[in-house]
């Protein structure tokens, strides 16, 4: 027993020896067939952030994400290319307090062992944290625009009148208002509208990063006519007529309501609901014109502003159409020893415009011709031209559509 031992104890280093051999000759197989390959990843990998307190903001990051270098076997890379999200980084912020802070990203590459982080890059990542601060702030309303005249507003009513500010502690001490504005340009009754909020810092600049609850309110502000004063709407008069085969198409006054006063409290519970214009002749009018008219008052009523409105009178033609018959059809341009014949010689046209226009209109202002220019002894189809001679008139048809046209010589 003692001799085995002995033997055994000689035979060790050549065991030794043999295994160490064959562990090199298996590397070097393996590593031929799977060779070792340094990587850079275009791929961002981003940044996950780890144990944050939960009384700390990250007010400041210099990187959200970062690119590797991966030294690891060709088949790794292969898996890692098809599956990015095998790669991942992470900072761990545990018991950091305010300040900032270089922090270099750790990263992972699951399932992986025989993978070696090249490089890292940014390799140091800057992190800014801040304490969250949380106050309350009253809400000041800023009223713009102007009213109407003879109106008047009275105090608005806010939904909440202050509100909770809350973010880094650096910005929540920026800001030193926080405002409501509303527009009451023109308003003429009550308004209500939902109004956002804006931290204000002392420059008149809105603070960003703090956050609001709540972050609008409601506002309304009552808004009233004073007394002795009234909106009343315009009423166009007219007299006499335009020329007969036209027709008005529009009467529009400008503005089309005015404000009226009664210095005479007796007066304002007779105070008209409409005014009318002085009358506006229309006599003779055939196109569209404008004019500028005052309006008619009562005894101790008077206008607040401009005392005269402007009317645009609009007037347009009656439209219509006729029917002429048998308007000869001429030829133009026959070639030299060629003779003609057309079928048919006359045509039928229908045609609309004005209607003043259409009742003088007969057959002689009308040409309907066939150009021949150029022709060749032949039968063909050819659509005639008309020249009507008044721009207003618009032909509607022609009948029949095309006149055939015989050519020989």
């Amino acid at each position: 027993m003692i001799d085995f031992l002995k033997k055994l104890v000689r035979l060790l280093p050549i065991f030794f020896t043999a295994l160490i051999l064959a562990i090199i000759v298996w590397l070097s197989s393996v590593s031929s067939s799977d060779p070792n390959q340094v990587v850079t990843y275009s791929n961002p990998v981003p940044l996950v952030i780890l144990g944050q307190n939960p009384d700390l903001l990250i007010t400041d990051k210099s990187a959200s994400d970062i690119t590797v270098t991966l030294r690891a076997p060709r088949s790794i890379h292969e898996q890692i290319s098809r599956n990015f999200n095998l790669v991942s980084a992470q900072i761990n912020l545990s018991g950091l307090t305010a300040g900032t802070y270089q922090l270099t990203p750790e990263v992972n590459v699951r399932n992986f062992k025989p993978v070696q982080v090249v490089e890292v890059n940014p390799p140091e990542v800057t992190i800014s944290l801040e304490l969250i601060a949380q106050r309350s702030h009253e809400i000041t309303l800023l009223q713009t625009g102007s009213l109407p005249v003879s109106y008047e507003a009275s105090d608005p009513v806010l939904s909440s009148e202050s509100v909770q500010l809350q973010g880094p502690e650096s910005k929540v001490n920026e800001v030193i208002d926080v405002v409501a504005t509303i527009d009451l340009t023109n308003a003429t009754t009550t308004i209500t509208r939902i109004v956002e909020l804006r931290p204000i810092d002392r420059r008149g600049n809105e603070v960003q990063g703090v956050s609001l609850n709540p972050a609008s309110i409601t506002v309304e502000v009552p808004i009233k006519q004073l007394v002795g004063y009234r909106n009343v709407f315009i009423k166009i008069v007219t007299t006499g007529s335009i020329v007969q085969g036209y027709h008005l198409t529009s009467l529009v006054v400008n503005p089309p309501s005015v404000t009226i006063y009664a210095s005479d409290p007796a007066l304002v519970p007779s105070m008209p609901s409409f005014l009318e214009t002085e009358p506006i002749n229309l006599t003779g009018a055939v196109a569209d014109f404008s004019t500028n008219v005052s309006l008619q008052l009562q005894d101790g009523i008077v206008v607040v502003g401009n005392q005269e409105v402007t009317v645009e009178i609009g007037i347009d033609a009656i439209e219509t159409s006729i029917q002429i018959l048998d308007v000869p059809v001429e030829i133009l341009n026959l070639g030299t020893n060629l003779r003609v014949n057309i079928s048919p010689e006359t045509v039928d046209l229908y045609i609309s415009g004005p209607m003043n226009v259409l009742e003088t209109l007969s057959a002689k202002d009308i040409r309907v011709t066939l150009d021949l220019r150029n022709r060749i002894p032949g039968t063909y189809q050819i659509t005639p031209d008309v020249l009507l001679n008044n721009s207003e008139l618009k032909l509607d048809s022609i009948l029949p559509g095309t006149v055939q046209v015989v050519l020989w010589r």
